[in-house]
Parts: structure tokens; C-alpha cells; sequence
């Protein structure tokens, strides 16, 4: 049986040594795109170069807040913006370019993706979080994701939290939606619920499940719906839900168990401004130099 004790060894382990391939996950992603700025690189390895600074930063951010730091490794202040602030722009990078290329259709994974959208709102970053949330939408139906998959049921619950407060009506024939949502039913349906004793119950639930269900080995009989330490101590879709139920002004939750007593685990809004990142702004300018006919999403 797994326990939080365990989770958090294993995402140790495994931040520190992600954080030590500093030269694989920064270091060469920043030299490609300075070489493409400069005309060095074409546009080839640019969303992937972001995608990959995006998750050097997260790791940090992890490390960061769950731990206590390791002399040997430097923690980037403001981490979790900086990540959440890249991957939406690898996205808004990758659209954009497909939107002129007609068999271009790389993205940043649907899985992926939502918890940026989800990690937007908790930074304060609305008007950001909801377009981009719209936009993930439109790759859901479009070339990008092409329906995705049933595999994972969390993305799928994130979405429809975001969808029922924005009021947004799905087209489920263009989507591969689970057959059984499992554990999240209950939550959808009580999503807007007053009664604080259900809400406890629900969450409850749903942390027994993220905990049960994070996991990074592999079986050919089933697929874990956490498959990265990235969150396996970060429940982001728990975090948004009971975000955006503050936001409508329901009754809080108190955290009742360990998992969301963790410090990491704070769902209430942060007033944080995006981030202006120089060679994410010049990058995107050399693009629309080098392509006059594109246009970013975002």
C-alpha cells in the first residue's frame, strides 16, 4: 500500500536526479534557442526546447516547496511561474505554427497541458487560464489531440470542472471521453455541492485515488492516472476544483488528511503577475520576421 511517506521519498529521489541533468533540461534548451534567434536553428526544436525549460523548472519548484534544499543544487526563485508561464507559450508556439503548416500538429500533451491551465488560474492569471483553457478545447477537436484519449480519467475531470464554470457545453461526439469516470462521478456531480461533510467525504476519495494511483513503472494490464512524480504530491485537480469553488464564493474546504495539509497544497488564489521572459519575447519575434503570416493564439 502506497503511503505519502513513500511518495515523497521516491519524488525526491527522483527531482534530484532530474535537477542534476541541468545541461539536458537548460542549458542545451537555451542554446537552441538562442541559435534560432540568431538564425543559427531553424523552428524545428523550439517548442520542444520550451517544453523541456518548462519542466526544469518545474522539477525546481517541487524540489522547492517540498523539501528542504540540497546545497549542491540552486533553486530558481519563482519557479512555478516561470514553468507554468513556458509551457502555456510551447502550447501558444506550437499552435501557431500549425495554424500555418498544414501537417504541423506537435503540442504539449493534452494530460500536460489542462494542469498549465490549471496551475494559470491558481497563479491569478484569469483572463490567461480561460483562453487558454478555450484553446485547449479547439485542440481537443482539432489536428493536436484529435479527440485524445480515455486513458487518463483526471485531465477529463479537470476540463469538465473548468467547463461547468465557464458554462462551456462539450461536444462529447468528438471526443474520446472515458467510458467510466470512476472515482471523479461523484465529485462531478456534487461539484457545486453546499454540504462541507460531503465535500470532506469526496476529497477524501479523490486523494485515495491520486495517491493509489501515482505511479511511474509500467504494465501491460493497466495504465496508473498519475503517471509522473511531477505531481505525484501535487494534486493539481483537486487544487483546481476546490479553487474555482472559491472563486463562485461556496463553502470552503478544511483539509482533513495528510496529503492536503502539505504546504504545496495551497488551492486559494494567488495574485502573481505572468512573468516577462526575454528570450521566450525575442524567439517569438524572430518567428514572426522569419513568418509574416502567423499569428500567436495567446
Amino acid at each position: 500500500m502506497k503511503t505519502i511517506k513513500l511518495l515523497v521519498e521516491y519524488t525526491l529521489s527522483k527531482k534530484e536526479h532530474q535537477l542534476g541533468k541541468k545541461n539536458y533540461f537548460y542549458t542545451e534548451p537555451i542554446c537552441d534557442i538562442n541559435k534560432f534567434i540568431n538564425g543559427e536553428n531553424s523552428i524545428a526544436g523550439i517548442g520542444l526546447a520550451l517544453d523541456f525549460l518548462s519542466s526544469w523548472y518545474h522539477y525546481n519548484c517541487i524540489y522547492s516547496f517540498a523539501f528542504k534544499q540540497n546545497e549542491d543544487l540552486i533553486v530558481e526563485e519563482n519557479s512555478f511561474s516561470i514553468s507554468t508561464y513556458i509551457a502555456i507559450e510551447a502550447n501558444n508556439w506550437y499552435f501557431s505554427l500549425g495554424k500555418i503548416f498544414g501537417r504541423y500538429k506537435r503540442s504539449i500533451e493534452f494530460h500536460k497541458a489542462i494542469k498549465h491551465m490549471a496551475q494559470a488560474l491558481l497563479l491569478g492569471w484569469d483572463e490567461l487560464a480561460i483562453n487558454y483553457g478555450r484553446l485547449l478545447i479547439r485542440m481537443l477537436y482539432g489536428k493536436q489531440y484529435e479527440g485524445w484519449h480515455p486513458a487518463y480519467k483526471h485531465p477529463w475531470f479537470i476540463l469538465e470542472i473548468f467547463c461547468k464554470w465557464q458554462k462551456i457545453e462539450l461536444d462529447y461526439s468528438r471526443l474520446n471521453y472515458p467510458k467510466d469516470m470512476g472515482v471523479y462521478i461523484e465529485a462531478l456531480k456534487c461539484w457545486d455541492t453546499t454540504d462541507t461533510t460531503l465535500l470532506a467525504k469526496i476529497i477524501n476519495d479523490l486523494t485515495d485515488f491520486h495517491i493509489a494511483e501515482s505511479d511511474e513503472n509500467e504494465y501491460e494490464d493497466r495504465t496508473p492516472d498519475f503517471p509522473s512524480s511531477d505531481y505525484f504530491i501535487f494534486p493539481i485537480e483537486i487544487l483546481l476544483w476546490l479553487n474555482i469553488r472559491q472563486r463562485i464564493g461556496l463553502p470552503d474546504y478544511t483539509p482533513d488528511n495528510e496529503l492536503m495539509n502539505m504546504p504545496i497544497n495551497n488551492w486559494h488564489t494567488q495574485q502573481t503577475e505572468i512573468p516577462r521572459i526575454e528570450i521566450i519575447e525575442q524567439a517569438k519575434q524572430k518567428l514572426l520576421q522569419d513568418c509574416p503570416k502567423i499569428s500567436f493564439e495567446l
